[in-house]
Formats: C-alpha cells, structure tokens, sequence
C-alpha cells in the first residue's frame, strides 16, 4: 500500500500479482473494497492495480468540482507515475463511467474496457435514486444505517440477501460508507451522476469492450426509461462492444456473482480475437 500525488490529490494505490496490468476503478461510495473480491482472482493471471479515487478512502477528499473527466485524467496520472504506458481497464458502476470517459480520451493507452454494472445517461428513475443518495446523506450521514440497508437492496439479490452472508454484507456496507466518504464529496459525486450524458464519449471507444451486469440489476438496468442510456444501450452503442448478463445477480455482481463474473472478465482478458467465443 502506497501513496502518491496525482493532479493535486494525495490517492492511495495497492498493486497485487504480475502480468499485464489491471486498472480498478470503483464505484461511488465504496473506494477501493468495491474490487475486494475480484482482485484475489484477477490477480492470479494480472498485475492488478487497486486505488482509492479521489474523494474517497485514504485519498484526498477535495471540496471541488468533480465529474468522469476529472476521475478519468486522474487514472491517466496515476498510470504514469506507475509506469504504465497501457493498461486493461475495468470500472464498475460509477467507476464504469469514469472507464468510458478514459476509454474514449485515453483509447491509445487502453487495451481493453471493462464496464461493468454502468450506464451513460441516467433515466428519471436512476436519477431519483442517487437525489435520494444525497438527501440521506444530508439528514442523516454517510454511515447510516438507513443509506446502507438501501444500497443493500439496490445492488445485491435478493438470493444474496437471503443468503448466510446477506445480514453481514448490510454491516459491511455501513462500515465502508462510514469510513470512506466525505459527505461534501458524495453529495457531489451523486450530483455528477445526475447531470452527466455520456453518449458522445461512449460512440467515441475504438477499443475491445465488455458490457457486463447482472440480470437483476435495478441501479443502471439493461433497459432503462427513454430518457435514459443504460447498459443494452451501451452495448448497442460501444462499436464493436460485446456483452455478458450474469444470471441471478443485482448491481454488485463483482458480490453477488463473483465467480461467473470473474470468469467472463479473466476470459474476456486473456482472449485474442474472437471476443464472443470469449464470453461463452
């Protein structure tokens, strides 16, 4: 575990395993444990590069201005300080936003674009959600127990949920909210989330693309509201993009379908050229 100054901001780094490099980039609220499962499986076939984006975890929380652009330039950055010409990139969620602004600006230094549990525009129903993120976290904090059991039930199954591990991953949720968000700093993440239109840099991505999510997702569905550009519309959209539903899993499938999700990613990785036969 590491730190290291990037556009202005002090970001917390960790790297794990060797080979061809892995950029995580996590989604909003959660730093760097939204990748806690992936990485020890990534990491057996990838040098996987872990961080906290500025504004949470052990990085610098800045009262600013923030938007994709502003995540994706510091991914550029922290590339360079690590040496890293190229790099795999794989967002989740939020973090899948920030990956298509990079795959767009950046594509001479992506080889290939994971965006997983993502969309490009948020519908009124998406953009209702993250209002009702700032709202929480204004009367009652980011740690509250009330903001964790929603986020419970809009990124996990409801198998998950009722599973052994389901009254734990609420705990664990309210913990990582406490500990790595600034109110100032999420409130403005969310307000990013809402007023952002992806559209022109996501038609803009000329590398290898996956678009992976789960079935069940009610955060950044397949299909969203006409207003909305959702994960079908990025797979429709992304030229040359090919696309994964994992069966039975919400918005957290890195959680609730790790291994398939793991599997189709490491697949999707390692293949050459054919990227269908990679998924199967």
């Amino acid at each position: 575990m590491a730190f290291t100054e990037v556009n202005g901001a002090n970001l917390w780094y960790e790297v794990t395993g060797e080979g061809d490099p892995v950029i995580h980039i996590h989604g909003a609220g959660f730093g760097h444990f939204n990748f806690a499962t992936a990485t020890p499986i990534e990491s057996k076939y990838f040098q996987c590069v872990d961080y906290d984006q500025r504004g949470y975890g052990q990085s610098d929380k800045p009262i600013q201005d923030y938007d994709m652009e502003v995540w994706a330039d510091d991914v550029a950055g922290l590339m360079d300080f690590l040496g890293l010409e190229t790099a795999h990139i794989h967002g989740t969620s939020m973090g899948g936003m920030v990956a298509q602004v990079f795959g767009a600006k950046y594509g001479h230094r992506t080889r290939r674009l994971i965006i997983n549990c993502s969309a490009a525009k948020l519908d009124l129903a998406g953009r209702l959600t993250f209002k009702t993120w700032i709202d929480i976290a204004e009367s009652m904090g980011c740690g509250s127990r009330a903001l964790a059991e929603l986020l419970a039930v809009q990124a996990l199954s409801r198998k998950f949920l009722d599973g052994p591990d389901g009254p734990g991953a609420v705990d664990m949720i309210q913990d990582i909210l406490e500990r790595s968000n600034r109110k100032e700093v999420f409130q403005r993440a969310c307000q990013a989330m809402i007023d952002m239109d992806l559209r022109d840099w996501a038609t803009s991505i000329a590398v290898p693309t996956l678009i992976i999510g789960g079935d069940e997702d009610i955060m950044t569905p397949w299909n969203v509201g006409p207003d909305g550009c959702g994960q079908e519309w990025l797979a429709q959209n992304i030229p040359g993009a090919v696309k994964y539903v994992v069966k039975g899993s919400n918005h957290s499938s890195l959680f609730d379908g790790t291994e398939e999700n793991m599997r189709v990613v490491v697949n999707f990785l390692q293949s050459n050229n054919d990227l269908t036969a990679a998924l199967a």
